[in-house]
């Protein structure tokens, strides 16, 4: 299951699991200079990244799940690399269920919801089955198509005279703190603390100088464009607006007119959210696969297509509504599965692996 990416390949396929669908939501709608707080919050996730690369570096036959093993044994190890399977087909059903709230909204009003789910997640598993090259390769492909389409949506906008500079008034209204404060606890978990599923990709992600240099340049990028993208949302919609706005990236896009020809480029933000959400979830149902192999000694990939249908059923019950979908996301999946998953467990690891080669007085780092 495992080949090496080449340095474009690994930085295409991080920039497109950070867009995904934070592209279409961005920013949790709860401060006032929404695109200010996706701008800032590249700061704390360069050090989350940086942690992330040293427990890469790390010699470990297996990676991040030898990893798990190793600094605590063999039954808690495996357990813990049961919970990142699972934590990853979870974000991976979450993104279905953004993707098909939307898709729904714009494009397929009539069409059952389990038809969609179903297509899609074995359109996920057909990706994923190819093997981390395959992926690879298509997110070099995916992730020009997804700027392209960013691009031609934010001409498009302005061409229309959508965009009015005053909209982002007033600056700063209630001063830094919410906006550091929702740094921390949101956007910097989504989606950067995401990228902790190519661990479990490792080392198929190439060197750990490559998987450095190339993370930190998908973070970088992606902090951009997540910025510009709100900003947009702003521009074109208003704060009030878009602040309560399920689609803000949706509806902004409605009010393109250019000319009597141009116009409701709903379909343009679809593309754009499934392309991204495809891509994505293929690395993560990936990831989640190859962590249950490693836990059962056996290197298969039967597991694909039932882990991709249970990723379907996961997108429909994971809540009631998209409303209680959101706040789902933006409270408990925060506090009880990102932060522990994201940044406790594997810092925690690494503080274990690095006492324990203090004492031994031995090196554990070094170049595959």
């Amino acid at each position: 299951m495992t080949s090496k990416l080449t340095s474009m390949q690994t930085y295409s396929l991080m920039l497109i699991c950070l867009l995904g669908t934070a592209i279409i939501f961005g920013t949790p709608k709860v401060v006032p200079d929404v695109w200010l707080v996706e701008l800032l919050s590249i700061l704390p996730a360069i050090p989350l990244f940086l942690m992330y690369s040293i427990l890469f570096s790390i010699q470990a036959k297996n990676g991040f799940l030898g990893l798990l093993v190793m600094a605590w044994g063999k039954y808690l190890g495996n357990a813990f690399a049961i919970c990142y399977a699972v934590y990853f087909l979870y974000i991976a059903a979450r993104n279905v269920r953004d993707m098909v709230e939307l898709v729904m909204t714009a494009l397929l009003r009539v069409t059952p919801t389990q038809i969609v789910v179903l297509l899609f997640v074995i359109l996920i598993a057909y990706t994923a089955y190819g093997g981390i090259k395959t992926l690879g390769r298509l997110s070099e492909i995916i992730v020009v198509l997804v700027v392209l389409l960013f691009i031609i949506l934010s001409l498009l906008l302005a061409m229309s005279g959508s965009l009015v500079p005053e909209r982002v008034l007033p600056f700063l209204s209630k001063g830094f703190g919410p906006i550091v404060k929702e740094c921390f606890i949101a956007t910097l978990w989504f989606p950067y603390g995401e990228l902790i599923v190519f661990l479990m990709l490792n080392p198929g992600t190439g060197s750990p100088v490559i998987f450095k240099k190339m993370g930190l340049a998908a973070i970088v990028t992606a902090g951009t464009i997540l910025t510009l993208s709100d900003l947009f949302q702003v521009l074109s919609l208003g704060m009030e607006i878009q602040k309560f706005s399920a689609f803000p990236l949706l509806d902004a896009a409605r009010l393109i007119k250019v000319g009597d020809f141009i116009s409701r480029m709903d379909a343009l933000v679809s593309m754009i959210t499934i392309l991204s959400v495809l891509m994505k979830c293929s690395v993560f149902l990936y990831a989640s696969v190859k962590g249950v192999s490693y836990v059962f000694r056996n290197v298969s990939l039967n597991y694909i297509y039932p882990f991709g249908l249970l990723i379907g059923a996961l997108s429909l019950m994971v809540s009631h509504n998209f409303a209680e979908h959101g706040k789902e996301g933006l409270t408990y999946v925060i506090f009880m599965l990102h932060i522990p998953l994201q940044f406790i467990i594997p810092l925690l690891t690494g503080i274990v692996i690095w006492v324990r080669a203090k004492r031994k007085g031995s090196l554990l780092y070094g170049k595959r």
